[in-house]
């Protein structure tokens, strides 16, 4: 019974953390390297390898709430420095000239889709 008790206060802490945080991308029209990133316990910070192995664009994970830094390599001569804030809700990153962020997994919102009535059935009489 104390088994059973502790498992389900485990899944139920687990789900609701589910949509803690939002995974960003980060990407321009030229190649990106040398990622450093000032504070590793907040963000994760990965290139998103491509079929034509463009490496312009990058994943930024959240590990955690706070604020960080983190810098990269643009086409092998200029570095470019990003601010991150985390929190709860959302990812947010300064925007930069030149580069396109987009926030890929927003939580859903429960009250704004509709479900579709179960269809009805009539049966027909046979004369």
């Amino acid at each position: 019974m104390k088994n059973l008790l502790l498992s389900l206060i485990i899944i139920i802490y687990s789900a609701s953390a589910t949509f803690a945080f939002e995974d960003c991308l980060i990407s321009t029209n030229k190649k990106l390297s040398d990622i450093k990133i000032e504070d590793n316990t907040v963000i994760d910070v990965f290139p998103l390898y491509t079929i034509m192995n463009e490496k312009n664009t990058l994943i930024i994970h959240p590990l955690k709430r706070g604020n960080t830094r983190f810098s990269v390599l643009k086409n092998n001569k200029d570095i470019v420095l990003f601010n991150v804030k985390v929190t709860e809700n959302e990812t947010s990153i300064e925007p930069i000239e030149g580069f396109d962020i987009l926030q890929i997994d927003c939580p859903p919102n429960f009250y704004e889709f509709e479900l579709d009535l179960p269809p009805i059935f009539i049966m027909e009489e046979d004369s």
